[in-house]
C-alpha cells in the first residue's frame, strides 16, 4: 500500500503544481488585462480631451468672428447715422419752409 499511497501523493503534488501554475496564470492576465485596460483608458481619455479642446477653441473662434462682426456692423451703423443727421441739419430749413408753403397754399384754396 505504500506504494500506492506515495503515488497517489505524488499524483496530489502534481496537481497542486498544476493548479497553482493555472492560478498563476489567471493572476498574470488578469493584471495584463488590468494594466491594458488602464492603457486603452488613458488613450480614449486624451483622444477625448483633444476633441473637446478643438471643439473649444472653435467655438472661441467663433465667437471671435461674431465680436467682429457685431463691432463691423456697429461701426457701419454709426457712420450711417452720422451721414443722416448731416443731411438732416443741412435739409431742415429747406423742409421746414416747404411744409409751411404746402400748408399755406392748402389754407389759401379752402378760402
Amino acid at each position: 500500500m505504500s506504494a500506492s499511497n506515495s503515488q497517489g501523493i505524488h499524483t496530489l503534488l502534481e496537481a497542486e503544481k498544476e493548479a497553482s501554475s493555472i492560478v498563476a496564470q489567471a493572476r498574470e492576465y488578469r493584471v495584463r488585462r488590468l494594466r491594458d485596460a488602464r492603457t486603452e483608458a488613458a488613450k480614449d481619455i486624451s483622444e477625448l480631451q483633444a476633441r473637446k479642446t478643438s471643439e473649444l477653441l472653435a467655438i472661441q473662434q467663433k465667437s471671435v468672428n461674431q465680436t467682429e462682426l457685431t463691432e463691423s456692423i456697429q461701426r457701419d451703423t454709426d457712420e450711417k447715422l452720422v451721414g443722416i443727421r448731416s443731411q438732416f441739419e443741412q435739409n431742415k430749413q429747406q423742409a421746414v419752409a416747404k411744409l409751411v408753403e404746402v400748408v399755406s397754399s392748402a389754407s389759401n384754396a379752402w378760402q
